[in-house]
């Protein structure tokens, strides 16, 4: 029987602040705004199990360990080089912060098994000591240029914060597995993992907690009562009596087995084995046009609930910040706020709003109507005076789409902006992180015997504790699937852990199998790792031209407005790859046709003639061709520009 378990640890993993200020309190910054950061962090302690009989104990830690961080954030803008002109720029602030604490960790223990047992509980801590740096840092340009101060770096602060919260709230919770070390089970070796969630600012008044993951081990001793000597054993029971049964043999079930593997694809088209994948974040700026109608359902002046609509009240919180995070057509649905700030910042600009009802006669009153409900909107919500807003109707818009076709007659209800101001309608210019697959496709090839022949399979898919999309269907196997990485959404490619898949069978006669798990590891080269290590960097912009009119190749002038825009920023280190896109419209041979025409107009404008161009044709559809806003934005070219560019 225990009458004592207590033991030492040793920790040693990550910690995660997070965050959300500008600057530390009376230290002069630039920074627009600190988020989250890591850093190493280690412990040390001991403990004491209370009733360690039962399933369900009470252990008390006492340690010391630290809260170490460094925040970061990059500002990307334009400085002056050495002869005057203005250049790529790259600020880089920072926050080195390192804290100790000596906690007292109350722990609710439960016993899974004997091996296994799960804690949980608060923690507190005290801060004796800690030191704080905060600087700003010139990245770009790297081999020269300075601050006013003649350094590479300003505004520096370091030491001590007397603002720092001595008291430390948290949250703990972990998991332990006992590995016994001697014959006698006195002596055992916990490796354990443990997660502790701050609940109190780093700084007094400040949104700065911190976090951490970390792993180690614990040695721990027990001490026993001595054991009772154990009863004698009972009389052997006599033998039973030989019973003898016999049964007809059984017939053999049919075969039935599943294997999986996942392979990838060579430049040639051969399979080659998948050893992993790698995430490589990539610096991305993106130029994306604004289509300037708005689409109505058949006989409705009501704007679709796809459209973002404010309130007064919230329009003048209106940010622009997060058009970072968008992807095309979620910006495109901010259509009318875009319009309605834009109207506000540039108080002379006037707009146009044509009310389109969709059929070839005169205008009717639901064209009238949805110029109406648009310019209503404008002045109500974003306050743009009436005078600087004039409104017509007409039945089929100027530039109509196809009248004779389905979805032309759908892209003809609508209504359309004009401005005798271009800025109201220019181009989204945004920069992000892209987060690139290498390789971007998964293969994965199922095999197996079937005598009976299957019923149904079924291919699961997770990474981490997250369950992905399976591959499904019914009879045979197919011969293989394909998984598009690039298709995939930047919020999974940047958080994609080890990925798992399994193929399950079924056959006729309900037996069922799996086949052997098929492990994916997936590492990720941030931006980060890219800066510690001094590598080369790229900048990957892609621009998008204004959207091309219904079965048209050539250039407008904002098309060429936003080409001379792409020369501008293309440089002789520059690959090119420019892409012509089509809607579902049309035959497969002419839209390809159409989509080599409009790349090859906006080649010969650009003048890059080594660049990679292709035309794409309805091969690749861009966006939801069920919607027509999806099909207009379909009718264009990207420019995808890569350019290194040296830390």
């Amino acid at each position: 029987m225990e009458t004592a378990q207590f033991g030492i640890f040793a920790h040693g993993g990550l910690n995660l602040h997070t965050a959300n200020f500008q600057t530390l309190p009376d230290v002069p910054s630039c920074c627009p705004h600190y988020g989250n950061g890591d850093g190493l962090g280690w412990g040390f302690g001991a403990f004491y199990d209370f009733f360690p009989r039962s399933p369900f104990s009470l252990q008390i830690r006492i340690g010391y360990s630290s809260l170490n961080a460094i925040l970061k954030t990059d500002e990307f803008t334009t400085v002056q080089d050495l002869t005057g002109s203005a250049v790529p720029g790259e600020f880089e602030y920072s926050v080195q912060a390192s804290f100790g604490m000596l906690g007292l960790t109350p722990l609710l223990t439960y016993r899974l098994s004997s091996q296994a047992t799960v804690l949980a509980g608060p923690t507190v801590g005290w801060i004796p000591s800690n030191s704080v740096t905060e600087m700003e840092s010139l990245i770009q340009p790297a081999t020269y240029g300075t601050f006013s101060n003649g350094l590479r770096t300003r505004n520096v602060f370091s030491g001590a914060r007397a603002d720092v919260s001595k008291l430390y709230l948290g949250a703990c919770a972990g998991v332990q597995y006992r590995v016994p070390l001697n014959p006698s089970n006195t002596l055992f070796a916990l490796p354990e993992i443990f997660g502790t969630l701050g609940a109190t600012p780093i700084i007094r008044g400040m949104n700065w907690r911190a976090n951490s993951i970390m792993g180690g081990v614990s040695i721990e001793y027990r001490m026993f009562a001595p054991l009772p000597p154990p009863p004698p054993p009972p009389p052997p029971p006599p033998p039973p009596p030989p019973v003898v049964v016999s049964s007809p043999a059984k017939p053999k079930p049919p075969v039935l087995t599943a294997t999986l593997a996942a392979v990838t694809l060579d430049s040639a088209g051969a399979q080659q084995p998948l050893k992993e994948i790698v995430i490589e974040d990539y610096i991305r700026t993106q130029y994306r046009p604004l289509l300037n109608y708005i689409f109505f359902d058949s006989g409705s002046a009501q704007i679709p609930s796809r459209y973002h609509r404010v309130s007064r009240s919230k329009s003048s919180s209106y940010d622009f910040k997060k058009f970072n995070s968008y992807e095309t057509l979620p910006l495109y649905y901010e259509i009318l706020n875009i319009v309605g700030s834009r109207m506000q910042e540039y108080p002379q600009a006037k707009l146009t709003i044509v009310g389109c009802d969709g059929d070839a006669g005169d205008p009717r009153s639901l064209a009238s109507e949805r110029a109406d409900v648009v310019f209503q909107y404008l002045r109500n919500v974003w306050g743009v005076d009436p005078n600087r807003m004039r409104k017509e109707a007409r039945g089929l818009p100027e530039k109509a789409s196809n009248a004779d076709d389905s979805d032309g007659i759908v892209e003809n209800r609508r209504a359309e902006i004009y401005s005798n101001d271009p800025r109201i309608l220019e181009p989204i210019f945004t920069t992000d992180t892209a987060h690139v697959p290498k390789p971007p496709l998964v293969r994965l090839v199922p095999g197996g015997m079937a005598q009976a022949g299957l019923t149904h399979w079924n291919i699961a898919r997770s990474e981490g504790a997250e369950r992905l999309e399976p591959f499904s269907g019914k009879g045979a196997l197919v011969p293989h699937l394909d998984w598009d990485l690039n298709k995939e959404s930047e919020a999974l490619l940047g958080s994609l852990d080890t990925i798992h898949a399994v193929l399950e069978v079924e056959d006729r006669a309900g037996q069922h199998v799996n086949s052997n798990p098929v492990t994916i590891p997936v590492k990720h080269f941030t931006l980060l790792d890219k800066h510690r290590i001094g590598s080369t960097d790229t900048v990957v912009s892609r621009y998008s031209l204004i959207l091309f009119d219904f079965d048209r190749s050539d250039l407008g002038e904002e098309n060429r407005h936003i080409a001379d825009f792409v020369k501008a920023r293309i440089s002789a280190k520059s690959k090119v790859r420019i892409l012509g896109y089509t809607d579902r419209m049309g035959s497969d041979e002419y839209n390809q046709k159409l989509s080599e025409e409009r790349a090859r107009a906006t080649q010969q404008y650009i003048g890059v003639w080594d660049a990679d161009v292709r035309g794409l044709g309805r091969s690749s559809l861009l966006y939801d061709n069920n919607l027509p806003e999806g099909r207009f934005y379909s009718r264009t070219v990207t420019v995808v520009v890569t350019t290194p560019t040296a830390r």
